[in-house]
């Protein structure tokens, strides 16, 4: 019997499998206390693993043996993995279609690439016609000089914001200029989703959806790309587009007679360009400017972790039960959460004056509290219901404590 076991773990470990070659493995990302990456298929879902099984996937290349795999991983982590071990892993990794097929029939066709229905759409083939022509913006150079010149353009539009209000100010009280603003407005939209999907392709990603008409851009590989900057670059380029759609008007609105029509819709819609184009860079969910501080961060979730970890500490300090979290996660989440709490305090503030102002003539110094009350309210509410973290258990999602690589 003994025999019979040592010789089934001596097969076990002389097979050499390999990884489905479509499978994409994103880099060490944090979510909250823990360092994990990102596994998945070609258009299937995507869910998380630890640094050690990363380790064994990314050698599972047909060439390595389990046993050799084993060795390198022992002198990696320390532990040296049993048949039962392998066993487990392997069926896991079965279990979630990670593995190419065996040799024999019909192989070849299973492990082809790309699944089924994912050729190339022709709006993906132009995406990536006007990604090779305008590959040259994204470079370093072009970086420089696009980023000095809008940062020029908004410091100079800054000090003269007083009398572009007086400009604009008339336009937005006749339904013929509302009607234009609205039109450029929503141009510049559809241009937004589409630099998405050029700079996206440009960094190699697969454009999957990309629906101008309502504002949509889908990227199948954007959270594997090996470096933070093509990703930050990635999420920067719809806002980028904004910013730079408005430079027209922005040098038409003074070259332009005063109190001409001209005038006062070239003012308008640099107003309402610059709001468009500058919300996108604010760092709350979903808009651009948390992706791109996620990224460069390198955490997923950002808004959602930060909000869980604060709401944690009092039972962490008081119990010292719950999760331990590193330093780093302690300062960019706790320093994200606390800006994030401020920036819902100061909009929260923002709006009850607004409003209370409003109800004044009706309601006297009561409105402001009423506005106040209703404004509390809404955000402890909104705040009490927090989010739940992932199900480990969800074999879509994360393979389970219980069920790891030890």
């Amino acid at each position: 019997m003994t025999d019979s076991v040592q010789s089934d773990g001596a097969t076990l470990l002389a097979n050499r499998p390999r990884v489905r070659s479509d499978l994409l493995i994103s880099r060490e990302l944090g979510r909250g206390p823990d360092r994990i990456h990102l596994v998945k298929i070609r258009g299937g879902k995507a869910f998380e693993v630890a640094a050690k099984e990363r380790f064994l996937l990314s050698r599972m290349d047909g060439q390595r043996s389990l046993s050799e795999i084993g060795e390198e991983y022992a002198s990696r982590f320390g532990r040296r993995l049993g048949p039962a071990q392998w066993s487990q892993l392997l069926w896991l990794l079965h279990q979630r279609d990670l593995l190419r097929p065996a040799r024999g029939p019909g192989a070849a066709e299973a492990d082809a690439g790309a699944p089924a229905g994912s050729a190339v759409a022709p709006a993906s083939r132009a995406v990536g016609r006007l990604a090779g022509a305008l590959g040259w913006v994204f470079s370093v150079p072009s970086g420089v000089v696009i980023g000095v010149g809008l940062l020029a353009m908004y410091g100079s539009l800054a000090a003269a914001a007083p009398g572009l209000w007086r400009a604009a100010a008339p336009a937005f009280s006749d339904w013929r200029y509302v009607v234009g603003i609205a039109a450029i407005s929503y141009l510049s939209a559809m241009l937004h989703e589409l630099a998405h999907g050029v700079a996206a392709t440009h960094f190699g990603c697969r454009v999957v959806e990309l629906k101008l008409w309502s504002f949509s851009c889908r990227v199948e590989d954007y959270q594997y790309l090996p470096a933070r900057g093509q990703q930050v670059t990635i999420a920067a380029a719809g806002g980028v587009s904004n910013s730079l759609f408005i430079v027209p008007f922005v040098l038409a609105w003074p070259a332009t007679p005063a109190d001409s029509a001209g005038y006062r819709f070239a003012a308008a819609a640099v107003v309402v360009g610059v709001v468009q184009s500058l919300v996108n860079f604010v760092p709350v969910a979903p808009l651009d400017g948390h992706k791109m501080l996620s990224h460069h961060v390198g955490m997923i979730a950002l808004a959602e972790e930060s909000r869980r970890y604060l709401w944690s500490r009092p039972r962490y300090w008081l119990t010292r039960r719950g999760p331990r979290y590193p330093l780093r996660a302690r300062l960019v989440l706790g320093l994200y959460g606390v800006a994030w709490h401020a920036m819902i305090a100061g909009a929260g503030a923002a709006i009850a004056y607004g409003v209370g102002h409003l109800l004044r003539p009706h309601l006297g110094q009561a409105g402001y509290a009423a506005s106040t009350a209703a404004v509390v309210l809404t955000i402890t509410m909104w705040l009490a219901s927090r989010p739940q973290r992932p199900v480990r258990a969800a074999p879509t999602q994360r393979t389970p404590h219980h069920q790891r690589t030890q």
